[in-house]
C-alpha cells in the first residue's frame, strides 16, 4: 500500500469516527423497556416456561429463575465497572476487545453479530406463525403462509430502524406495558384464588431444587437473560448515561429474574405441585394458554393470543436495533464500509447499517421459503441456535471483564466485580459445555443438521478472528480501530 493510500485511509477513519456518533434521548424506564422487549415476555410464558418446567428441574425451576439471575447480576457489576472506564459504544464487542484484545475482539463481534442477527429472525418467523393464528382463529379468516407475514413485519420494523432510537422505544413501551400487565393479572389471579389446592412453596425446597435435571434448567434459564447489555450499546443514545445506564443495567436483570421466577411458580400453582409435571408432559404447548384461561378469563385467553404476535414485533424491533448498532459499530472501524458507520443527518439513527442488515435478513429469510423449511422446526432450531451463540458470548465477555480490572487495578477498587466476573466465567463455561453436549435438545436438530450449525457458530467466531489476523498484517490503520478503539 502507498504512502498516499494510508494518510487517505487514515484521514477517511478519523473524519469517519468524529461523525460516527449516534444520538438519543432515552430515559431510564425507556432503556429497560428496550432491552425487556427484546426477550419477549409473552413469548417466554407461554412457550419458553412449560418446556423449562418439563426438562429441567421441574417444580424447582423459578428458583434455577432466580440463581441465574444471580450470576448475571455478578456479571453485570463487573460490566459496568469496565463500561466507567470504556466510555464507548460497541457493547460487548469494545468491551471484550479491551479485556482480551484485538483478534479475539474481532472474532466476538462477528460472533454477537450473528447471534442477535439469528434472534432477528427467529422472531419473524415466530412472529409470522403467531399473526397467522390470531387470523385464522380469532377472526376466523383464510391460512396465509407465515413468511407473508414476517415480510410485513420485515417492513415495519426497517421503517422504524430508520428513525431515531427514540421513537422505537416508544412503541416497544407501549407493547411491554401490555405484555407485562397479562402477566401480573395473571400472577395476582393465580394467588387470589389459591391455586389449583392452595399456594405452596414447594419450588423452593431442596429436594425440588435438586429434582430433575438441574444442569438443563440453568441452561435454559441463562437465556433468558439475553440482550441485558444493550444497555451499554445504546450509550450515545441515552440521557446522562453514567447515571442511566447502571440503573437500567440492574432494572433489567432484577425485572427478568422476579418477573419469570414469579410468574414460574404461580404456573405451578396454577395447576398444583403434584399435577404440574404431568400437564406439560401431556400438553406441552397448552398448558400456560389453558391456564391463562382457566384463572383470568377469555378476554386475557385472547388478548394472550394477539400479545404472542405482538410480544414477536416487539422481539424483532428490540433484535433489529442491536443488531444494526453492531453493523454501525463494526463499520464505524473499518471493519464493514464506513458508510455504514455514518449516522443519519436527521434521525441520528444508524439507517445504512439498518437498510443493509434488513435486504440481508430479507435474503436469508428468502432462502428458508425455498428450502421449504418446516416453519415450527425454524423457529425451534434459530431460537436454539441463539441461545447457543449468547453463552458463548457470555464466557468471553465475562473473561475479558475479569482480566481487565485486575490488569487495570490502579483506577480503584476493581478487585471484587473482578472477582465476580471471574466466577461467572466459570459456571458459564460449565454451561457453555452444558449447551454443547445437548445441542440437541436446544436446537432440535440431529445428525449433519447439529454438526453444520455448530461449526457454522464457531467458524463464524474463528472466522472474526482470522480476519483480524489478516489486518493486522496489511491494514494495520483498521486492525487498530477494532473494538472501538
Amino acid at each position: 500500500m502507498s504512502a498516499a493510500s494510508e494518510a487517505a485511509d487514515a484521514e477517511v477513519a478519523m473524519s469517519s469516527e468524529s461523525s460516527a456518533s449516534l444520538r438519543g434521548n432515552m430515559g431510564v424506564l425507556e432503556l429497560i423497556f428496550t432491552v425487556v422487549a427484546y426477550n419477549g415476555p409473552v413469548v417466554v410464558f407461554l412457550g419458553f416456561i412449560p418446556v423449562a418446567v418439563l426438562l429441567g428441574n421441574g417444580v424447582g425451576t423459578p428458583v434455577a429463575f432466580l440463581v441465574c439471575g444471580v450470576i448475571v447480576a455478578m456479571l453485570a457489576v463487573g460490566l459496568l465497572t469496565m463500561s466507567v472506564r470504556l466510555k464507548r459504544p460497541g457493547g460487548f464487542y469494545a468491551l471484550i476487545t479491551a479485556g482480551l484484545g484485538r483478534v479475539v475482539g474481532l472474532g466476538s463481534g462477528f460472533a454477537a453479530l450473528t447471534c442477535y442477527f439469528v434472534a432477528l429472525l427467529s422472531a419473524y418467523a415466530l412472529g409470522g406463525i403467531a399473526l397467522n393464528t390470531i387470523i385464522v382463529d380469532l377472526f376466523h379468516g383464510p391460512k396465509v403462509a407465515w413468511w407473508v407475514w414476517a415480510g410485513l413485519m420485515l417492513v415495519v420494523t426497517s421503517v422504524l430502524g430508520h428513525l431515531n432510537i427514540s421513537f422505537s422505544s416508544r412503541v416497544l413501551t407501549v407493547f411491554l406495558a401490555c405484555e407485562l400487565l397479562l402477566m401480573i393479572a395473571y400472577d395476582i389471579s393465580v394467588l387470589a384464588k389459591g391455586g389449583a389446592h392452595g399456594i405452596d412453596f414447594d419450588s423452593f425446597t431442596p429436594r425440588q431444587i435438586f429434582s430433575g435435571s438441574t444442569s438443563i434448567a440453568f441452561l435454559f434459564g441463562m437465556g433468558l437473560f439475553g440482550g441485558f447489555e444493550a444497555t451499554v450499546i445504546f450509550r450515545d443514545e441515552v440521557r446522562k448515561p453514567e447515571r442511566t445506564i447502571p440503573v437500567a443495567t440492574y432494572g433489567v436483570v432484577a425485572l427478568l429474574a422476579g418477573l419469570y421466577a414469579v410468574t414460574a411458580w404461580c404456573f405451578i400453582n396454577s395447576y398444583g405441585a403434584a399435577a404440574v409435571m404431568d400437564t406439560v408432559n401431556k400438553d406441552l404447548v397448552g398448558a400456560s394458554t389453558n391456564s391463562i384461561k382457566e384463572y383470568t378469563g377469555q378476554f386475557a385467553y385472547d388478548a394472550a393470543t394477539v400479545m404472542l404476535f405482538t410480544s414477536s414485533f416487539a422481539l424483532a424491533l428490540a433484535a433489529h436495533n442491536i443488531t444494526a448498532r453492531y453493523v454501525f459499530n463494526l463499520g464505524a472501524d473499518g471493519i464493514f464500509p464506513r458508510r455504514f458507520g455514518q449516522p443519519h443527518e436527521r434521525h441520528a439513527s444508524p439507517h445504512r447499517a439498518s437498510f443493509a442488515l434488513s435486504v440481508t435478513a430479507l435474503l436469508v429469510l428468502g432462502v428458508f421459503v425455498a428450502a421449504d423449511v418446516p416453519e415450527a422446526d425454524l423457529y425451534a432450531r434459530l431460537a436454539g441456535l441463539y441461545s447457543y451463540s449468547f453463552v458463548i458470548l457470555l464466557v468471553l465477555v465475562a473473561l475479558a471483564i475479569g482480566i481487565y480490572l485486575l490488569r487495570d487495578r490502579v483506577h480503584g477498587k476493581a478487585v471484587r466485580p473482578a472477582a465476580a466476573s471471574l466466577v461467572a466465567f466459570v459456571v458459564l463455561c460449565v454451561t457453555l459445555v452444558l449447551a454443547t453436549k445437548n445441542f440437541t435438545l436446544l436446537t432440535g436438530a440431529t445428525g449433519t443438521t447439529k454438526d453444520v450449525l455448530i461449526i457454522m457458530i464457531w467458524g463464524v467466531t474463528l472466522g472474526g478472528t482470522a480476519w483480524a489476523f489478516y489486518l493486522k498484517r496489511n491494514r494495520a490503520e483498521i486492525y487498530n480501530s477494532i473494538g472501538r478503539q
